[in-house]
């Protein structure tokens, strides 16, 4: 990635020789030939600049999902889902390849016992109405007898009171002809009758008042009875709901024999065919196997040295071996976080758009994600050379170009940063200020060369 902030490094041509030694001429070489002038370098300073990090690794399309579906319950395969997109002869039923919308039929399963146990929890729930039902009218009846029961207690309570009223007018009669008798008015025989009337009405009030009783106690059954009619629809109505409840958990055990896109996609598995047995523990790939492929995510595998470079965001371009034309580009859409324990290497997705269903899952991938590293010392790229494993760059010091081990930090192919030099005979580090100049390019130059300015 090219800086942004300068167009360059800022160039320095001094000749840093004497000017008695310019202007001499080299001594001629053996043979008589000219030696040839040394090598032309430039001199550059310093400079603060913000590099892009380019991490390149390879890679794979993914789908964005893929779900593989499986049987609930043990069945037979009763039939495979037609395919609308088909064209041509052969056979038009679901196969690897279907486009598949969410909700499309993909196989039905017949599962004869769960089939028929499901229409007996529905006969079951037609008995539970019609108890609800029948225990409704008994509790209508209850409630007629406890109504009728309270009418008896009335009219025997009516009854008691023309017994008391009989009873009070012969207590009396008695009293009165009693006296008479006594005054020799009227005779005994006429006292003795009187007396029998009012047993009689003694006994009718006592009788009364037994009615009263009774229906009082009758009362008090009907309304038992009422109370139980009325626990009998309790209990019938929990009946019913208890086998509605059955015919729900039967309807959606035969839903399962139903086996339908979870999203729109494209099916990339088929293991079944007509009349198979099919279990929930029959393969470990399931019957079909549905892909969402608009987007697709582009897997890539960081390495820990680059790991702590890669977030959520960062710019990506990726190349596709398969696709012909441009390079595609995305950001990072998410990262595994944590390093995979046997590669040492931090899984990162970008997702794709794939209207067009261009990119396949499978397709190998070259993904290019460019991190932006924070300001610090920068030469170019050209400046920094190698002695054995080790980084340098040539400090121009006194004229001569002084081989220097330094810290490199980042590069993107123009630039590179560093943060230190290592003097030579120092015992630690030299952070760089910007004042340093540096002979570029570090090939072109070797330790302790006089660094001229080219010619012309």
């Amino acid at each position: 990635m090219r800086d942004r902030l300068t167009p360059g490094p800022r160039l320095l041509w001094p000749c840093l020789l004497a000017a008695a030694g310019c202007a001499q001429k080299p001594p001629p070489a053996a043979g008589g030939a000219a030696a040839a002038a040394g090598p032309a370098v430039s001199v550059v300073h310093l400079q603060k600049r913000v590099v892009g990090r380019v991490v390149e690794q390879p890679g794979a399309v993914l789908p964005a999902e893929e779900t593989r579906l499986f049987a609930k319950y043990p069945g037979y395969v009763k039939a495979i889902g037609a395919d609308p997109n088909k064209t041509g002869g052969g056979d038009r039923r679901i196969d690897i390849g279907s486009r598949v919308t969410a909700g499309q039929l993909l196989v039905e399963l017949a599962i004869p016992e769960v089939e028929q146990e499901a229409r007996q929890k529905a006969a079951l729930v037609k008995q539970a109405e019609a108890e609800v039902e029948q225990a409704g009218k008994a509790l209508a009846a209850a409630e007629a007898g406890v109504a009728s029961a309270r009418a008896q207690v009335t009219e025997a309570r009516a009854g008691v009171s023309r017994a008391q009223a009989l009873y009070d007018r012969w207590q009396s009669e008695v009293r009165r002809i009693s006296g008479l008798v006594q005054g020799g008015v009227i005779d005994a025989q006429t006292r003795d009758e009187t007396q029998n009337q009012f047993k009689a009405a003694e006994a009718t009030r006592t009788e009364v008042a037994a009615k009263v009783a009774s229906a009082e106690a009758g009362v008090r059954k009907a309304q038992a009875d009422r109370d139980k009619a009325a626990a009998e629809v309790t209990s019938a109505e929990a009946r019913l709901e208890v086998s509605k409840a059955e015919v729900g958990r039967l309807a959606a055990l035969v839903g399962y024999a139903r086996i339908t896109a979870p999203f729109d996609g494209v099916v990339t598995h088929r293991a079944v065919n007509t009349g198979d047995f099919v279990s929930a523990a029959a393969g470990k790939d399931g019957m079909f196997a549905v892909a969402r492929l608009d987007p697709v995510r582009v897997v890539v595998q960081v390495p820990e040295a680059d790991a702590g470079l890669v977030s959520e965001g960062l710019p990506v371009r990726v190349a596709v071996q398969a696709v012909r034309g441009p390079e595609l580009t995305g950001t990072v859409a998410r990262t595994s976080w944590s390093l995979e324990p046997g590669s040492r290497t931090l899984r990162t997705e970008i997702d794709l758009p794939n209207e067009g269903g261009k990119l396949r899952p499978g397709m190998y991938v070259y993904a290019r994600v460019t991190a932006t590293m924070p300001e610090a010392w920068a030469v170019p790229a050209a400046a920094v050379g190698k002695a054995g494993d080790e980084p340098v760059v040539y400090l121009v010091e006194g004229g001569k170009a002084v081989r220097t081990p330094v810290q490199v930090l980042h590069g993107d192919g123009q630039f590179t940063q560093v943060a230190r030099y290592k003097k030579p005979g120092a015992a630690g580090w030299t952070d760089f200020t910007g004042a340093e100049a540096v002979a570029s390019p570090a090939a072109a130059v070797s330790d302790g060369q006089p660094v001229q300015a080219p010619p012309g």
